[in-house]
Formats: structure tokens, sequence, C-alpha cells
């Protein structure tokens, strides 16, 4: 079994990560043996091998978040109903997934569809539950409203936008770059704001006095929220998804004093974590079945088998990348 492992934690990825190969990989009681079809690199991933992200690594330590596969072999305390099926493997950062097997908890897997492409299901544990959890978790939206959307051109914004269409929601977007409003404006978003000075102006111009229900940040720092908070209407919610400047959202007093507009977060492994296991099951079903539909979809850039990871996980480290980056293990090199 190839599997591809962190040997220390920062530095050069060429020197940090290695492919290994571990011929008999052992089963716990209640553990599964998943063949994996394909697994993404993610931002997480790479902050993961830095020593950056919420879950430290211990070294030697297997790579890889999410993804999806086929069960090979159950140990006798899981469910051995799942032999055979294909499933998804949610993230912890503990078992990895850029391998060709991967020995993973049966209760961090979901059985999902035969029939959807396996690229875009590897994708699905991650961004696109999150733009679900983001739309259904903190505010009760319905046909009509508006809500407002930082770093929209983001995989989880695209999906937070695809989602949004299909409730009926207006959305306002926001992003850097003139060729990703026009991406966001594909994707359906109905009015596209570039970042810069007079943010919140230009916002409030374009919505018409419209007001927003929720506003999901994911740049952080103080201007975007600060700049957008005062098209949130009363009682709204500011929830904050990610933080590409490294700094935290801050809300001003006035809003979270005398306008009662809260200030929330999400994290995908809390959410997991948290989120009762038939509602998990459900809501990975339905979107697998968007994703089956070709209603969820990801751009892929490319994809490399395992043998060529350091090729594949300095293309993952591009800036301006048009798509996502997955490993196929079953892929020639």
């Amino acid at each position: 079994m190839s599997q591809l492992i962190l040997t220390k934690v920062g530095g050069d990825l060429n020197e940090t990560v290695t492919l290994a190969r571990d011929p008999d990989p052992t089963l716990g009681a209640g553990d599964l043996l998943v063949a994996i079809e394909a697994a993404p690199v993610n931002p997480a991933d790479l902050l993961f091998t830095a020593g950056w992200f919420s879950v430290q690594p211990q070294v030697p330590a297997q790579l890889g978040a999410e993804g999806v596969g086929r069960v090979l072999r159950a140990g006798p305390q899981a469910d051995q109903s799942l032999v055979g099926r294909r499933v998804l493997i949610l993230p912890t950062f503990v078992r990895g997934t850029w391998a060709e097997r991967t020995v993973v908890a049966a209760r961090d897997v979901v059985p999902i569809s035969e029939h959807a492409d396996a690229l875009q299901l590897a994708m699905l544990p991650v961004n696109p539950a999150t733009a679900y959890g983001l739309l259904h978790d903190y505010a009760e939206l319905k046909p009509g409203d508006w809500i407002g959307l930082t770093l929209a051109n983001s995989a989880v914004g695209q999906h937070v936008i695809t989602l949004a269409k299909r409730a009926g929601l207006h959305v306002l977007a926001v992003v850097r770059r003139e060729d990703a409003a026009e991406q966001v404006r594909e994707h359906g978003a109905d009015v596209v704001v570039l970042d810069g000075e007079g943010l919140g102006d230009r916002a409030a111009a374009a919505l018409d006095d419209r007001r927003l229900r929720l506003l999901l940040d994911g740049t952080g720092g103080p201007q975007h929220v600060g700049e957008l908070v005062r098209l949130v209407e009363d009682g709204g919610s500011v929830v904050t998804f990610g933080a590409i400047t490294g700094q935290a959202p801050v809300l001003p007093l006035g809003d979270f004093i005398y306008r009662s507009i809260s200030l929330r977060s999400f994290f995908i492994l809390s959410w997991i974590r948290d989120t009762p296991r038939e509602r998990l099951t459900r809501i990975y079903a339905e979107l697998a079945e968007l994703v089956e539909q070709g209603v969820l979809k990801a751009k892929v850039e490319a994809t490399y088998p395992l043998e060529r990871f350091a090729e594949a996980l300095a293309h993952a480290g591009r800036e301006r990348r048009s798509g996502k980056i997955l490993f196929t293990p079953g892929q020639a090199a």
C-alpha cells in the first residue's frame, strides 16, 4: 500500500513528504480498509504540513483529509454491510486519504452514490458541506432573501451561490478581481462588487436599499465585515468561514450592541463532530444527488498519481489556479 507521509512539520514539501509503502495495514475492531478512488489537495492540507492548522501533525503523519473510495474489508465490530460499498471519507487529519488504500474508523465514512463522478464526490465532504452548513445553520432563510458573500469565487463561495440559487435566495458577491467577478456572475450571483476602496458604499448602491439576512465572510480582517455589516438587517448574522488575510473579522461595536448583529464562525471539523449522524448522512446524500445531477460541480484543473506528489503539491500551491488538484491513486505515473 502506497501512502503519502509527512516526516517533518514545516519546511520544503519536497523534503518533508515521502511516498511510503505498507504492504500489510492493520485494522482495528471498528475500522475499515478503503481503496481510494480520488482525494483532493486542499489549502487546509498544506496548512497542516506547516503546523498552521487546528490539528497538529504527529509525525510521521498520514496526509490527505477527504476523499472517496470503496470498502475492501471491515473490522469485526464495524458494519460488515459496508464491504464493497462506495464511501465518502470525512476529514479527521488523522487517517490520510492520499493513499492507494487507507484504514479509517467506520464512524468517519458515509455510504454514497455508486454513479456520481468520483472526482466530484471526493471533494464533497469539505467545501459543499461547508456551503450547506453556512446556509442552513445560522439564519432562517426564505425565497427572496438576500445574503452577502466575500471570497465568492472560492470553492466554498461557488457552492454557496449554487445552493442559494436553488433555494430562491439572492446573492451579493464580493471578489478581488474582474475575472473572478465574471466567474461568479456565471455561477448565478445577482450582484457582484469588486473589493477595494469604498466597498461598503458601492455595495449599498448595488443593493438599492435592500438588506442582507446573512453575511458570509471568507476574507477576514477589519475592513470587509466593517464595511459590509451596515447592509445586514437588525438582528442578522455575520458568519466567518475563513480568513485569507490571516486576520480576525471585526464587528463594529455599534452594530453589535445597538443592532444585535451576531458574529459567528463555521469550521467543518466541528460541524461534522457536532451534527447528529442521521442528519449528517442525509445531508451528504442530498449533496451527492446534486453531484450526480451535475448541479454541484467544482472545476478540476489536474489530477496526479501518488508518485508525482511533488509536482501535484507544487501545482496546488500556485496562485490563481482555475480549479482543484486531486490525487487519483489508480492513475498511472
